[in-house]
């Protein structure tokens, strides 16, 4: 009988995966080391339990894999921030992967300079337009000579000037939805992660999920570079997931307003 193309690849995505599956001595999974920034919600928190989009994509893939995840949990220092984060922690081999990286145009020279490789993105998190929930506006379309706010400097803000629209930029999300839910200004242009991540004020609303290509991040796993059979495998399983739907499922559950990545790197 003839597989379908969809079959086909499917069983490809488990022979890459299989090809790095350890197995422990006593003939249980292997730990699957990963490292995760401890408080950083939605995409990852350790406690009451290990929960968000980088929390749940990593236990994805160790299932794809045949593997159990081993967490490690880093606390972002003010001083290195993630430069600092990546060296003492994956490019150290205290864990083989480093789930949510945020990535742009230009991230992989800095990472090959690490010895560090990004998988494929399995996450694109993009900027909501939210209004006063009294408000006529529905889309950035409708928001005509309407004063529209984003955070002053952000991706959201180079938009808005590009686009012509009558900005208003604010020092930080917090004043932001504050004059939204005072009526100061007719709109505003939010990152979604902050938006899942925190409670809207009471009488602000999302009107719609914006996917500019100039307005997304996109978020990946880095593993060391010369890790070539882990790497492969990490690949393939974000591909099945990507496939099944499970990376918009993960997304959504996750309170995301945004889809899974769209495109390769």
């Amino acid at each position: 009988m003839t597989r379908s193309p969809a079959r086909l690849l499917q069983s490809l995505f488990g022979l890459l995966a299989c090809a790095a599956l350890p197995v422990s001595a006593g003939g249980a999974p292997a730990a699957l080391g990963v490292c995760v920034v401890e408080q950083n919600p939605p995409f990852s928190s350790r406690t009451p339990q290990p929960v968000g989009v980088d929390v749940d994509v990593a236990q994805a893939v160790a299932a794809r894999l045949g593997r159990v995840v081993q967490w490690q949990w880093i606390t972002l220092q003010e001083r290195g921030g993630l430069g600092r984060a990546l060296k003492e922690s994956v490019q150290a081999g205290s864990c083989a992967l480093f789930a949510g990286l945020p990535v742009t145009d230009g991230s992989d020279d800095d990472l090959s300079a690490r010895g560090l490789v990004a998988s494929q993105p399995y996450v694109s998190v993009g900027y909501v337009l939210l209004t006063p929930a009294a408000s006529a506006i529905g889309s950035m379309a409708a928001v005509g000579a309407q004063k529209i706010g984003a955070v002053t400097a952000t991706p959201a803000d180079l938009y808005l000037l590009a686009g012509g629209f009558n900005r208003s930029p604010f020092a930080g999300s917090a004043a932001l939805l504050d004059a939204l839910a005072k009526g100061q200004v007719g709109a505003g242009l939010l990152w979604a992660g902050r938006v899942a991540g925190d409670a809207l004020p009471a009488g602000v609303v999302v009107r719609e999920a914006l996917q500019a290509p100039a307005l997304q991040t996109r978020f990946v796993m880095v593993s060391r570079r010369s890790d070539t059979a882990l790497t492969g495998a990490v690949d393939a399983a974000l591909g099945a997931l990507q496939a099944d739907g499970s990376l918009d499922a993960i997304a959504a559950r996750n309170g995301l307003p945004t889809g899974t990545q769209q495109g390769g790197r």
